[in-house]
């Protein structure tokens, strides 16, 4: 038969399991703060993750890239017009200058 914990024993282990459950919540509500950090900056509007060409999200953009999109020339607008899908056409927008265009 197995020899029960003494007094101690059981309070160290309740200890430690609380520190490990400490842990494990604040991982957790960190983990849940930095991927809602994704899609917004604390100093923008929220936006919502453009549409691939498959129809899924693309979370690849950063808030540089929406900003130089939201400031592309109508030149550029016009070149990017083209592009299959929303995340192509403000990665294109974003990335491509009034001189590239030919």
């Amino acid at each position: 038969m197995p020899k029960p914990l003494d007094v101690r024993s059981r309070s160290a282990f309740a200890a430690r399991a609380l520190a490990v459950i400490g842990m494990c919540a604040a991982i957790a509500f960190s983990g849940a703060a930095c991927s809602s950090s994704l899609e917004t900056s604390s100093e923008s509007t929220p936006r919502t993750a453009p549409l691939k060409q498959d129809g899924g999200r693309s979370y690849e953009f950063e808030q540089d890239d929406y900003d130089a999109a939201d400031e592309a020339s109508p030149q550029v607008e016009d070149y990017c017009a083209d592009a299959v899908s929303e995340a192509q056409r403000l990665g294109c927008e974003s990335h491509v200058r009034p001189e590239d265009v030919p």
